[in-house]
């Protein structure tokens, strides 16, 4: 039994197709599938079952596959426990980041991550948060910069960023002479809201629950939903950091909500018992020295996104 052996068994139990599960293992189809065989024809029973399509992982090779990530995952802690009682920031660093956020908060900080860790060999991951979580925990990835709140004991999560959700239209929608929109002014049958599948969506979805949306525009695309509003054609939510990357005439036809505004919380998140947490550390004040340049907020509440 090898290391590698195990490795092969956990990419072919993720993507059930032995192809797919080389090419993400960097090997060829026919050395992944003949060592996956070794280990079985080793251990004496079938981890998989190659009649089904796509094949199945077997009732005792799911109870395998869990021992399986336990053993990897302590066989790569080994460097970093090195690295880390010499306190060398080397090696490889794999980071998830939301896929609502990749655009904003990677370009702030990306160039100065590089310049400062010369010696890393980072990768990024985009993805939804929820499943940037699991693959953490499943020891993918070292940390995530996502959304949350969260509720996992396992889970060490630092906040980055209070960022409040704002209002796009052309319309008139204010009941007063304040620049302030409360919720209760917001027809939400105007709302261009992005697909099910959008992580914003589903942050939109606990700002206005129960409610009905503009479904005229099926579209994933944040931008493209807030250029329709621009023309008339409904009432975007945009979140800060996205606002700040529009043109100054168009900024004109943004509204912020009454304080507190409804607001999401972007955060650092890795596993307790990591041992990069010195290099996570590092990546962690990179980043908020690189956001100081932004307005901050304070009194705002913090939007849960649905999971």
């Amino acid at each position: 039994m090898t290391i590698n052996q195990l490795k092969y068994v956990l990419a072919l139990n993720k993507h059930k197709n032995f192809t797919t599960a080389a090419e993400k293992s960097l090997v060829s189809q026919p050395s992944l599938s003949t060592q996956i065989q070794k280990l079985e024809k080793e251990l004496n029973t079938k981890i998989f079952d190659r009649s089904k399509k796509p094949i199945k992982t077997t009732e005792l090779g799911e109870k395998l596959v869990k021992q399986f990530q336990i053993i990897v995952s302590e066989s790569l802690k080994v460097k970093d426990l090195i690295n880390y009682q010499k306190n060398k920031i080397v090696g490889n660093l794999n980071i998830g980041i939301s896929s609502t956020l990749e655009s904003t908060i990677l370009p702030l900080f990306i160039d100065k991550l590089f310049v400062k860790f010369p010696d890393l060999n980072i990768k990024f991951v985009v993805n939804k948060s929820e499943l940037l979580y699991n693959s953490l925990k499943n020891n993918e990835l070292d940390f995530v910069i996502g959304l949350t709140p969260l509720n996992d004991n396992d889970l060490t999560i630092k906040p980055l960023y209070y960022e409040p959700i704002l209002i796009v239209t052309t319309e008139n929608i204010k009941k007063t002479n304040s620049t302030e929109i409360e919720l209760s002014d917001i027809d939400t049958n105007r709302v261009l809201a992005p697909n099910k599948e959008n992580e914003f969506r589903s942050l939109i979805e606990n700002i206005f629950p129960s409610c009905n949306y503009n479904e005229k525009f099926e579209n994933n695309s944040l931008e493209t939903l807030v250029n329709l509003s621009l023309t008339g054609n409904g009432i975007t939510l945009i979140p800060y950091l996205n606002y700040l990357n529009l043109r100054e005439q168009e900024k004109t036809k943004v509204y912020k909500f009454k304080i507190p505004e409804p607001s999401r919380e972007i955060s650092i998140v890795c596993k307790r018992n990591t041992l990069k947490k010195h290099i996570i550390e590092e990546v962690f004040f990179l980043i908020k020295s690189s956001m100081k340049k932004i307005k901050s907020f304070t009194d705002v509440k913090i939007i849960k996104s649905k999971n």
